[in-house]
């Protein structure tokens, strides 16, 4: 199953459990407020389908912010925080946290783990992202898409410097590697592709995503991944390629990648 069918699929029945319980509770007269938590958790949902762990974070962060709000009115009417008052948004806040942020680490790791579902050949074994066999078909994917349809995206490309890694032992060398995958895999979208070249460099596929967005995130990723690592700036490099403007050099990226793979590890499509 393609991670797209998969988020269509959770919202779809998320749709249906929040219309459900209205349907079901209309007899019981519905507290407005009650009604309007549902529907924040319908969003911190879509939120962690469809932005991973940080996203659904953010989103149950504004979704729990915007409860307690709603709720203020009943404890000033009560003249303080009763105990069913407090509970009842304790249990909100941990609803919308369980989902948001619980939710958007499962949906990112569900993603990988159809690709290696679909393709045992597709992830990297050091870093648990998309390898370069995986990510040669996703450009491919995305500039058959810019060729026909004019559908822009952007690659971001982020490599360490040597002396991170060289002095490590492998184990040390591995941890680091998934600690860094990790970390990019949580801060970009699911709708992006990430993957580990097998040079080190690490990639991602940005769809939809005009130079002025791809400049963004890679500036956020620089800054990220040098924390992550406890690196000085210099030692992480950045590079973004964009289309229109750097449509011919993406190309060259896919075709230079293409030749370095075995001809047996090449795409059935581009192998023949």
């Amino acid at each position: 199953m393609k991670y797209s069918r998969f988020e269509t699929l959770v919202l779809a029945v998320g749709i249906a459990v929040v219309i459900g319980s209205l349907f079901f509770s209309m007899g019981a007269a519905p507290i407005f407020e009650e009604i309007i938590a549902q529907f924040l958790l319908l969003g911190v949902l879509v939120g962690a389908v469809h932005w991973g762990r940080k996203g659904g974070f953010l989103a149950a962060t504004a979704a729990s912010l915007v409860y307690i709000v709603m709720r203020l009115p009943l404890v000033v009417q009560q003249e303080g925080l009763s105990s069913d008052v407090a509970a009842l948004i304790l249990v909100r806040v941990l609803t919308y946290g369980l989902v948001g942020i619980a939710g958007g680490e499962l949906c990112g790791r569900i993603k990988y783990i159809f690709a290696k579902m679909e393709d045992s050949n597709a992830i990297d074994d050091w870093s648990q992202v998309y390898n370069q066999r995986f990510i040669v078909r996703a450009l491919e994917a995305s500039i058959g898409q810019f060729t026909r349809y004019e559908t822009d995206f952007s690659l971001t490309l982020i490599k360490l410097s040597d002396h991170l890694l060289v002095e490590l032992r492998p184990s040390k060398q591995r941890a680091m590697v998934r600690g860094i995958a990790s970390y990019i895999r949580n801060d970009i979208r699911l709708v992006d592709e990430l993957g580990r070249l097998e040079n080190g460099t690490f990639i991602a596929v940005l769809p939809h995503t005009p130079l002025e967005g791809a400049i963004v995130v890679a500036e956020r990723l620089h800054k990220g991944v040098c924390g992550t690592v406890g690196a000085k700036d210099e030692s992480v490099s950045v590079e973004i390629l964009t289309t229109p403007d750097d449509a011919d050099a993406i190309q060259a990226l896919h075709e230079r990648l293409l030749a370095t793979l075995p001809v047996a590890a090449q795409p059935a499509e581009s192998a023949s």
